[in-house]
């Protein structure tokens, strides 16, 4: 199952590890560090966004093909959404997919 964050974006909802709201991760110093270090690293992946309301940080599984071993890959987007609604359609899809069965 995917989760739309806007601007044609769709991320596979199990990648998800964290989804902050804007106004609280720049209150907080450690959190903004760690946000500014991923931007730094390349980790952004749609930098083009303006109207930044809420991030969203996911973390991929990856084997690297020389040496075979596993790393993790994470990936930083953004997203003019509030955190609260992501939330929202997160816990939905869910809670719909758990009705169904």
């Amino acid at each position: 199952m995917f989760l739309h964050i806007g601007d044609n974006i769709s991320i596979p909802k199990n990648e998800i590890i964290a989804i902050l709201d804007k106004d609280t991760v720049e209150k907080s110093m450690d959190t903004k560090a760690f946000i500014d270090k991923l931007i730094e690293k390349g980790c952004l992946i749609n930098p083009h966004n303006k109207k930044i309301n809420s991030y969203i940080i996911t973390c991929v599984k990856n084997i690297d093909r020389r040496n075979r071993k596993k790393f993790l890959k994470y990936e930083l987007y953004t997203s003019s959404i509030s955190s609260k609604s992501l939330s929202e359609r997160k816990n939905k899809i869910i809670k719909k997919r758990l009705e169904v069965k």
